[in-house]
């Protein structure tokens, strides 16, 4: 049995999201561990940008903050499928010891090459607090 056009495009883009699902958990796990090489592998083979807070990095190496105890985890996972290429806006989560240090959102694009998906560019722009609510230090 065959599927029409729009049911394979349906199934194509569930697959999609759910391989960009992980790759959002492999991202955030490699960042957590502090592991640059293997969250470097997240990105495009080449020509990916990172973005943090207006901050644009073209190598990825020096974008690179994680591990020393931060835990990375996304939440609120919006992605849209379009063949090759997807985009994905969540929530970023960044904790310490269980603590919630910083919450924020990233604005990805995707690519599907070499048999997976990537990011090409990922814009994280943190949430700013109030003065009233900020964490004394």
């Amino acid at each position: 049995m065959s599927l029409t056009y729009q049911q394979q495009y349906v199934l194509d883009g569930l697959a999609g999201r759910a391989a960009i699902l992980n790759l959002d958990a492999r991202h955030n796990r490699l960042y957590s561990d502090g592991d640059l090489v293997g969250w470097i592998t997240t990105f495009r083979h080449s020509g990916a940008t990172y973005v943090r807070s207006g901050e644009s990095f073209n190598d990825l190496r020096t974008a690179f903050d994680g591990g020393g105890g931060l835990r990375l985890v996304t939440v609120d996972h919006e992605i849209v499928v379009d063949g090759v290429d997807a985009t994905q806006k969540c929530v970023a989560l960044l904790l310490r010891d269980n603590q919630l240090q910083a919450s924020g959102t990233f604005t990805d694009r995707l690519v599907y090459e070499r048999g997976g998906w990537y990011f090409t560019s990922r814009a994280l722009e943190w949430d700013h607090a109030t003065r009233e609510s900020a964490l004394s230090v």
